[in-house]
């Protein structure tokens, strides 16, 4: 039978940045992915990379994370397109501006000292298409940006390879076993492995791989969706990514056209992954309210993805007691692919060392069964 230190089951940029900081300190790591590495939420994400967010945590994992953004090409010698363009959160009701008024005292608390505020009028100097009628002021972070989810995962993979670790692609794990408490190993359909830890990254389908253990990890799937314009001189290149936090629609440059996307607050949890043209209608809508020379703008592409949610919209890091050598690193509600490099580094430490440079209690597994839930309040 085949085995393995550490299995790690899905293939996105989790799975795959995990694998390379495993195999960089000599774990012989084993990666199943039913389909081909990235094609699932990662590839179909919109590449933001932020670290503005209403939870402590979340802000210090994320400053550590666009660090490792900035290295990635020196670390893996593959470019990650990372642009750092800055995130522009455009606010307009009275308590989102007293609320990024606290977030902002947290954020310079924390060392995130390049956060600052945006008025109208230099909100629609940074951003010529945005209408800044309602506008009562903006937080902007020169140090985010966009990179490119294809280039992220295929660098991490393919430097997880060069260090040992062995990735395959349309694989199913059909199983996980346990006995006497603890992981045994896991059953593929190209046959049995056997691991003493098996780390769950399978992002909107975590749900169904802890089931296979007995477990319930909490992670439901919501679709979103992303439309790009042709091209669109009127956004420059070094537009920032701008977020309408009334209604969450964003856009940001892509090539020479346009990103865009928004929430749809009334649809439930499901595994579509098709476009809903009625829904891009009303974002379109929105787009037209926000930035009205977007209007003009026809779709070039447009596709869905999908979130893997968590009921506080906080990422499921670590050990799960219940089950010895069952690990999560799943659930990060839309914030998975900016928020894996840091945290495949961390959880690398915390499975090695018994400990990370960062504390990630904030983000176990345990605080479902404690209630002890702190939402994300910056959700897109």
């Amino acid at each position: 039978m085949e085995s393995a230190d550490v299995v790690i089951v899905g293939g996105g940029i989790m799975g795959c940045a995990l694998a390379y900081q495993l195999a960089r300190r000599d774990v012989d790591v084993l990666l199943f992915e039913r389909d081909t590495l990235g094609s699932q939420s990662t590839g179909k994400c919109a590449g933001g990379v932020r670290q503005q967010f209403s939870m402590e945590a979340n802000v210090r994992l994320q400053r550590l994370s666009v660090q490792l953004f900035e290295n990635f090409e020196q670390e893996t010698g593959h470019p990650a397109d990372f642009r750092q363009i800055g995130y522009l959160f455009v606010l307009t009701l009275p308590q989102q501006v007293e609320d990024f008024r606290h977030n902002m005292e947290m954020w310079h608390r924390v060392g995130l000292s390049e956060a600052r505020w945006v008025d109208a009028s230099e909100a629609a100097r940074m951003v010529p298409v945005l209408n800044v009628e309602d506008v009562l002021g903006c937080t902007f972070c020169p140090t985010d940006g966009i990179a490119s989810p294809a280039d992220v995962t295929s660098g991490y993979a393919q430097a997880a390879r060069r260090h040992g670790a062995r990735l395959k692609e349309g694989v199913d794990v059909v199983g996980i076993d346990v006995a006497g408490g603890r992981v045994q190993g896991v059953r593929t359909a190209a046959g049995d492995v056997a691991s003493r830890v098996v780390f769950n990254c399978a992002g909107a389908w975590s749900s169904s791989i802890g089931r296979m253990a007995g477990l319930e990890i909490p992670v439901l799937p919501y679709r979103r969706q992303v439309a790009v314009t042709g091209s669109f001189p009127a956004v420059p290149r070094n537009n920032p990514m701008t977020v309408d936090f009334q209604t969450s629609f964003y856009f940001h440059p892509e090539g020479d056209g346009v990103l865009m996307g928004m929430s749809d607050r009334v649809e439930g949890p499901g595994y579509a992954t098709d476009v809903n043209w009625d829904f891009l209608e009303k974002m379109f809508e929105q787009a037209s309210r926000r930035a009205p020379a977007l209007a003009g703008a026809g779709i070039k592409t447009a596709w869905a993805g999908l979130y893997e949610t968590t009921p506080d919209h906080q990422a499921i890091l670590g050990p799960v007691p219940e089950l010895e050598g069952f690990w999560c690193a799943a659930g990060f509600s839309g914030h998975g692919f900016m928020q894996a490099p840091a945290a495949a580094l961390l959880l690398a430490q915390l499975l090695l060392d018994r400990r990370s440079e960062i504390d990630i209690t904030p983000f176990a597994f345990t605080r479902f069964a404690t209630g002890s839930l702190v939402h994300e309040r910056n959700v897109i």
